[in-house]
């Protein structure tokens, strides 16, 4: 997405499963994803299900209210947000029953390993956001920040922090990724 502008892309029934990234998106712009059917996105090691890589706004929207998202990062990702070193900032999920698994490290929505999970909105449909090892549910990934998360509306929410290791803590259900201190 160009500077000051938005793309707007629809996703139907795709089945995605690859050692890279499943969906990048790019830019400075905004980019509003729209769901039909039934998605799967399988990001491979350290690249998010959903990698959200550009400067402006992510929305997943459900317009028609017949779309489904299941989105898992690879190691070191989130399942929609950042990939490695990755922030997941500036997200909104207006629709869709969407269901975001981090790999380790990563959140389930947010930052991948050592990113940042900050403006992230859902206002309605179904989310199931998993953390992966030490990621947040929602937020943060390992060692980072999860901050101005905001559920309103007729949103549905499932969040589970990723486990403890043995050096650093869980991943807050909605927060903070595990740390140390």
């Amino acid at each position: 997405a160009s500077e000051n502008a938005t793309a707007n892309v629809t996703i139907s029934n795709v089945n995605i499963d690859t050692s890279s990234a499943a969906i990048a998106t790019s830019g400075k712009g905004n980019v509003n994803i729209e769901l039909d059917g039934t998605n799967t996105l399988k990001s491979g090691r350290y690249h998010a299900g959903l990698e959200k890589s550009q400067d402006g706004k992510l929305t997943i929207t459900d317009e028609n209210e017949n779309g489904k998202l299941i989105a898992t990062g690879g190691d070191g990702a989130a399942g929609i947000g950042g990939g490695l070193y990755g922030d997941g900032n500036d997200i909104t999920i207006t629709g869709g029953e969407i269901t975001a698994t981090g790999g380790d490290c990563g959140a389930g929505i947010g930052g991948g390993n050592h990113g940042e999970g900050k403006n992230i909105t859902i206002t309605d449909g179904e989310a199931t956001a998993i953390g992966g090892l030490n990621g947040a549910g929602i937020g943060g990934g390992l060692q980072k920040n999860g901050e101005k998360i905001t559920v309103s509306g007729d949103a549905t929410l499932k969040v589970q922090g990723g486990p403890t290791d043995e050096w650093d803590g869980a991943g807050a259900g909605i927060g903070n990724g595990g740390s140390h201190n």
